[in-house]
Order: structure tokens, then C-alpha cells, then sequence
């Protein structure tokens, strides 16, 4: 590779010397001159009707420079990456336990959480649902307006019922996959702080300024020119941060305030309030020839979103567009339902609803394999997505797809380099 300037190259990482010499500058590492602490309050409950919020004792507190409920904020109280269905502060109701309900920003973190223990919120319980099947039954409440079913996907590729009374063996099962935490070692920080002018500088643990100022602006009433958030070193994210986490938080105490306001996630708060990797129920129906050629699959897909959108429709719907893997099939029928629940909510996360998808289908392989008494590689050889060869949307390749020859070049170092007490 010597051609080449950089593959195949040893390469220094941008930004290593200044993590390794403690230089790098984090969010949580800056202080503002007269800088405030904020807490958010947040819901007991995962799905309650609010009937009052008493902040009074709050406001009391020495200490104290702003309480905030849904009531007092300046712009629009909703939010959301691709769906406006996230209240910044909770109103007419609560649909997860961790709904941010009210915002203290005080002198410090201490006095903040003391302000936030004065805070007296009444509910109304009602019926939540931690399972999909539970949010589909007939008579669940509709979390949202509209109902719990957020988006069906249908995907349709030739003939199932001709590919499967062509198919010699036939292996169905259901796949469950579980929720899943970034836990990223920074937690979630943001600094806002407005200058002479009336301009919102947001510094912050994110991974897109841009798409946060979308959303900041219509919630504090502010046109976007008025608005920069600048993307501090981001000490870990994976997907975790694509979302607003305490940005809109510390924009709205500090236009309140006048004054600059940081507000950091706890570690439970950053359990219980960020994104997570999408749970999924895979149906999954799969037909071969005895020679091992792949003729059908039918699959249906349920996510469970939790209680708000992120951008998990699309994560649903991409993980059908993969459940067939990067096979040829020719027959395919899948079809994907993203749902809501009264559970943490889910988005983006390394993968985007592939690895779910890759688990069943990967499975699938393997025991289609077992049951043919054909080697898994050999399968995925015969199998293999090819130039010339259509994907599951009918996409067909006109260029290198690699996968083949990536499995061959697998084969090829297996001979050469036997794994350690492995099957020879």
C-alpha cells in the first residue's frame, strides 16, 4: 500500500495529545462570571394526568433565581429531532417517569435540588404500558394524540407465498432484543449565557449545534441568527446525544435569568432521561432450497419507542429495510411497527436499528445451516449479495458490494491461522 497516504498508514488521532495532556475543554469544564446551577424536576410517574404544580416555597428559597414551569415559557413548548411530541416541560400531562415538569436555576447545585424537593406537583395516575402488545390492546389510552401505533412500513419484494412452496426447509422464529444505555463517561452539560446584544451562545456535550439551534430558537422566541451553539469536546456519545438533552434546559433558565446558567445530568438522570437502543420483537419466517439457496423471508418488526419519536420511526424502518440481511433474496414481505410506550425513550444509537435486524437474520443462517448440515460459511457464500444481484428494495448493484469477497478472505486467514482450543 505504499501508494496510498494515509491507509494502511500509523496515524496520530486530532485530538489525542490534548485529552492525553488534560488540555481537551469539556462543557462541564466551564465557569461564566456570575454563572447559575440548573435542576429540572421530574416525574415520579410514567404516565399521570398534572392537575397543579405549587412552586411557591420554592421561589422562597435564598438562593433561588428562577422557577420555571410550562407556563412561563417564551416560545413554543415542544421539541423534537425529526417530531415535535416532546413537552420541554410537562403541561397537560406526564408519559414517562424522568418528564422534565419544572426548572430551578440557583446560586448552586445544592440550593438548586433543595428548590426542586419544594416543588409540590399533583397527579392524576393513569394506566401506563411497558410492552408493545400492551400499547396496541384495543382499549389502552392513547399516549399521544392519535394513538400508540407512531408509524407502520410495509416492504415488498416478489412473491413470499410462491418463494416458501419452493423452499425445502423452513425455519421461523421470534427474536427479542433488550434496551440498551450508551453510557458514555460524560455525562449530559450544556452552558447558555446571553451577551449585551441579546445573542444565546449554547456550549455543549452534542453532537449536532445546528440541529439543536433548530430546536432551541422556537422555545426560547428567538429567530435562529440570534442563537449559536457551539459543540464542545464530547467526551463520549455514540448516537446518545443526536438528541436535545439539557440544552433547551439551560437556554430557557438563562434568558430568564440574565444571567449565565450550566446545567449537568446526574448519572441517574442520564439513565433514566437519554435515548436508548431500541427493544424489538422480530418475527421472522425464512425459506431455502436443500441446497442452501435462500428463496423467501417474511418478518415483522415492533419497536418499542417509548414515550416520544427521536428519529425512531426511521431506526423502525430501517431495520426491516436489513431484516434480510446483505443476502439475495428473491421473495421478501416485511413489515415494521414503531410504537409508543410509557418506557425511557429510544434513538439513535450506533447502528441504527441494523444490529437488531443483523440478530435475527444472522440466526436465521445459522440454523438454516445446522439444519441442512451445510457449514454457516458455506450458506453465506451461496447466499452472498453479489454485482448484478438485487437487495431487498429491489436496489441492484451495479459496483463492488465486498461481502463476498470479505467471507472468502475470512476463510482464507481461518486456514491459515487455526484458532486457539477452536473446531478444526
Amino acid at each position: 500500500m505504499s501508494e496510498f497516504s494515509i491507509v494502511g498508514k500509523r496515524a496520530e488521532r486530532k485530538d489525542v495529545r490534548s485529552k492525553v495532556l488534560g488540555k481537551a475543554l469539556y462543557a462541564g469544564d466551564l465557569y461564566r462570571p456570575g454563572m447559575l446551577h440548573g435542576k429540572a424536576l421530574r416525574s415520579e410517574y410514567p404516565h399521570a394526568r398534572i392537575i397543579s404544580i405549587d412552586t411557591s416555597r420554592a421561589e422562597k428559597l435564598p438562593g433561588v433565581h428562577a422557577v420555571m414551569t410550562h407556563k412561563d415559557i417564551p416560545g413554543i413548548n415542544r421539541f423534537g429531532l425529526a417530531i415535535l411530541d416532546q413537552p420541554v416541560l410537562a403541561d397537560d400531562k406526564v408519559r414517562r417517569m424522568g418528564d422534565a415538569v419544572a426548572l430551578v436555576a440557583a446560586e448552586t447545585v445544592e440550593i438548586a435540588e433543595e428548590a426542586i424537593r419544594l416543588i409540590k406537583v399533583e397527579y392524576e395516575e393513569l394506566p401506563a404500558y411497558f410492552t408493545v402488545e400492551a400499547a396496541l390492546a384495543e382499549d389502552a389510552l392513547p399516549i399521544h394524540e392519535g394513538g400508540n401505533l407512531l408509524q407502520h412500513t410495509k416492504l415488498r419484494k416478489g412473491n413470499v407465498e410462491e418463494g416458501f412452496a419452493q423452499s425445502d426447509i423452513i425455519v421461523e422464529n421470534v427474536y427479542q432484543t433488550q434496551r440498551v444505555d450508551h453510557a458514555y463517561i460524560e455525562p449530559e452539560t450544556s452552558v447558555a449565557e446571553l451577551d449585551h446584544e441579546g445573542n444565546l451562545t449554547v456550549w455543549s456535550s452534542t453532537q449536532y449545534p445546528f440541529r439543536d439551534r433548530r430546536q432551541i430558537a422556537p422555545v426560547v422566541n428567538m429567530p435562529s441568527n440570534k442563537v449559536r451553539v457551539i459543540q464542545m469536546t464530547t467526551g463520549g456519545a455514540f448516537g446518545g446525544k443526536d438528541d436535545i438533552t439539557t440544552e433547551i434546559q439551560a437556554a430557557l433558565l438563562a434568558v430568564k435569568t440574565g444571567r449565565p446558567v450550566k446545567v449537568v445530568w446526574s448519572r441517574q438522570e442520564s439513565m433514566v432521561c437519554s435515548t436508548k437502543r431500541h427493544p424489538m420483537k422480530i418475527f421472522i419466517k425464512t425459506g431455502a432450497t436443500r441446497d442452501g439457496m435462500l428463496m423467501a423471508m417474511e418478518g415483522k418488526i415492533y419497536s418499542d419507542k417509548g414515550a416520544y419519536c427521536s428519529i425512531g420511526h426511521f431506526i423502525t424502518k430501517k431495520a426491516g429495510l436489513h431484516l434480510s440481511g446483505p443476502y439475495h433474496i428473491p421473495h421478501i414481505k416485511v413489515d415494521t411497527y414503531a410504537v409508543y410506550t410509557n418506557n425511557t425513550i429510544c434513538g439513535p444509537y450506533r447502528g441504527f436499528g441494523i444490529l437488531q435486524a443483523s440478530f435475527a437474520h444472522e440466526s436465521q443462517m445459522d440454523l438454516l445451516a445446522e439444519k441442512l448440515g451445510m457449514s454457516p460459511l458455506e450458506i453465506r457464500l451461496k447466499n452472498a449479495l453479489k454485482v448484478g444481484l438485487s437487495n431487498a428494495t429491489g436496489q441492484v448493484f451495479e459496483h463492488s458490494v465486498g461481502f463476498y469477497e470479505t467471507l472468502k478472505r475470512a476463510e482464507e486467514y481461518m486456514k491459515t491461522h487455526p484458532l486457539e482450543g477452536g473446531v478444526e
